[in-house]
Parts: structure tokens; sequence; C-alpha cells
């Protein structure tokens, strides 16, 4: 009988993984941007996976190997880590072929979501995370890969569960979700009339940053409107 993901999750964590466990998802307002161009989307993957010009942001192939990424080959969808920079330009060059097929609608079509993961953590096991870093204070986090594949999977399941609360709110309170959202605020519902496609999806945790006692992480989504 297979061992289930809790399981599996703490004994990474038994044997030094980071303890990290899922507090809440944000949507800011501002959350939601317009992709304008083939140019901008391109720079943002290359952001996003840390390619081209944008693989100096990595620095230790280690933090790296924390990120999930969305990856499509041969018109399968798989979630996986890529450490490396051949396996980072790999997932670019798949997306890339995705999009070709896709065919982008640049007109207000092509938006980017950003969300803020906050992730818990006991304030004794993050000072043992805290070290000292160019002569400046620096925090360094190791994950398991069931741990960053469970964090993943609580953070989506967590961003459907907001776009339930805000069936809710459409149903009873709709002029307070579209002064928060406007124009997005079908996207924030995830309504699958308005959502054509994911382009691209990935939750960053090469980039974690601490603040009050908390861990944040940004989870990316670049959606295809109809």
């Amino acid at each position: 009988m297979a061992k289930s993901i809790e399981s599996l999750v703490e004994k990474e964590i038994q044997k030094g993984s980071t303890p990290l466990k899922l507090d809440s998802v944000m949507v800011p307002a501002e959350g939601f941007r317009d992709i304008d161009n083939r140019e901008r989307l391109i720079n943002i993957l290359q952001y996003l996976l840390r390619v081209r010009e944008h693989k100096k942001l990595i620095w230790n192939d280690t933090l790296s190997a924390n990120n999930v990424y969305m990856d499509v080959f041969l018109g399968k969808t798989d979630f996986h880590r890529a450490a490396l920079i051949t396996g980072r330009e790999e997932i670019y060059q798949h997306i890339n072929w995705y999009g070709g097929k896709l065919k982008p609608d640049y007109n207000g079509k092509t938006v980017i979501e950003t969300d803020v993961c906050a992730f818990s953590i006991a304030e004794d096991e993050l000072e043992k995370c805290k070290k000292t870093y160019d002569g400046k204070e620096a925090y360094s986090f190791y994950f398991g890969k069931y741990q960053i594949r469970s964090l993943y999977a609580d953070c989506l399941e967590y961003r459907k569960n907001m776009a339930r609360d805000g069936d809710t709110l459409h149903a009873t309170d709709a002029g307070t979700q579209q002064a928060a959202y406007g124009k997005y605020s079908e996207l924030f519902r995830l309504n699958d009339d308005m959502i054509r496609a994911v382009l691209f999806q990935c939750l960053l945790l090469d980039d974690l940053k601490v603040e009050n006692g908390m861990v944040f992480a940004n989870l990316y989504t670049i959606y295809l409107l109809r």
C-alpha cells in the first residue's frame, strides 16, 4: 500500500526539511496585470523560469530546486521542479510551443495573476534558518520533494476555495467584489466561462520573504481569456 503524502512529508521534515505550513493565500487588487504584447510575455516567462538574462537570479541551484513549474510536453500538462538551467530552458521551450498553439490575444485577453502565499513556522525553527550572507541577515530553507508538492497543492486548493467564497460574495454583494477587482472580478472567481486556458503557472520558493515571523512566496498564473 502506497504511503500517504502526509506521511512522506512528515518523514522529510524529520530528516531536516523546513517545517512550513500554509496559513493563507492573498490575491491583492493589484495582483492582476494585463500582458499587452508578446515581448512582455516572453520577458515574464524568462523571469519566472530564471533563464536567459534572468538566469543570474539563481546563485544557488539548491534554491531553484524549490520552485514548482508547470510544464507542457507533447500536449500533456505536468508540474515539477527544475533545479538546473537545462531543465528550466526545456520548460521555457515547451511553454513557448504551447503558447504558439494557443495564440494569445494581447488585447486584454492575456493576464498574469500574482498571489501571495503566507506560511507559518515555529519561532525556534525559523531561527535555525537564519544565516548571514554577504554581510547581511538572510534565511536559508530546505524542502523535500514531497513537501514541495504538498505546499503547491495546498496553495492551489486554498486559491480554489477563495473562488468558491467569491461565488457566495458575488451572489450577495457583487458591488464589493467589483470594487476590489474591477474588470478582473470574474477572473478572481475563476469563472470557466471567462478562462480559455492556463498558459503557465509556478510557485517560486527560491525568493521567500520573512516578515513578522511569517514566510511569504508568490504563486503566478498566466491566463488566456475568451
